[in-house]
């Protein structure tokens, strides 16, 4: 499976949307384009709009409210893939930043990089153009001290690594045997070292799969597509899943969202077919 360099997803509601525990698998910055998103951080509540961007890193789970303006709210999510160099990150992971918020200042040069990094690919530049325009990106947030926030440290955990990993095709027949070699250790390390962490290979795909709902449930699927496309034969226990996850359900969520008959209509998900429930 060959990694892109990032992916992107569009988010729009007509109804508040609370979202309980939402898995942020690779960093991200997300840009609230219209409303607000109302983020729960630390025991604080912190708002995003858009003159300001949310950068979160690998690992974490958000809990936040996304507020309509006048009807609508629309927000733009960057998954970034490719790391920026050794030489810009932390050394050692970052100790706590106190009271530091997990957002940056929107400037006009860092408006422009976005804008250049989200069209590149549909402009037709080359691959290794995108790589090097996606490392300009990095650099401007680098000096505007904000690569950190989505970057603590240089390396990361065997569980964000894996997440990562399934991130770019969640709808894939993913299994504990395929997945193991490409990090070079047998099914049995992958379990333990997985377990040391905390952490489970059923845990983090069901997590990553749900995320991805999250996407496929604002586009004009069926219940059972959807479910079928996290990996789940029955829409009823992918129904319930989703509301454990959550804190709503599929319909629920749908509800908050525009009828996908007035959206653009995206190629539909490849189906899983390992993991029925």
């Amino acid at each position: 499976m060959s990694t892109p360099l990032l992916q992107q997803h569009h988010y729009l509601g007509i109804r508040q949307q609370p979202l309980h525990r939402v898995l942020i698998y690779a960093p991200t910055l997300i840009w609230v384009k219209q409303g607000h998103k109302q983020l729960w951080w630390k025991e604080r509540r912190l708002t995003f709009d858009r003159g300001s961007w949310l950068l979160i890193p690998a690992g974490h789970q958000l809990t936040f409210v996304n507020q309509p303006e006048q009807g609508t709210f629309r927000s733009h999510a960057l998954t970034l893939l490719a790391p920026p160099p050794d030489a810009w990150l932390p050394t050692i992971t970052a100790a706590p930043q106190g009271q530091r918020e997990p957002r940056i200042k929107v400037t006009p040069g860092l408006a422009f990089c976005f804008e250049l990094v989200t069209t590149m690919a549909e402009r037709g530049v080359s691959e290794a153009t995108q790589a090097e325009l996606l490392q300009g990106f990095y650099a401007e947030l680098h000096a505007a001290r904000a690569l950190d926030l989505l970057y603590p440290a240089r390396t990361m955990t065997l569980g964000e690594r894996l997440a990562r990993y399934l991130g770019v095709e969640p709808g894939a027949d993913h299994t504990l045997e395929g997945v193991a070699p490409h990090f070079a250790m047998s099914r049995a390390s992958l379990v333990r070292k997985l377990a040391s962490e905390g952490r489970s290979f059923r845990q983090l795909l069901a997590q990553v799969r749900m995320s991805h709902a999250l996407t496929l449930l604002q586009q004009s699927l069926t219940p059972l597509e959807v479910a079928l496309a996290c990996g789940y034969d029955s829409p009823s226990r992918f129904a319930a899943r989703f509301k454990q996850e959550f804190g709503l359900t599929p319909h629920q969520y749908r509800q908050t969202c525009p009828s996908p008959a007035i959206q653009p209509r995206e190629r539909r998900p490849r189906l899983a077919h390992g993991e029925s429930r």
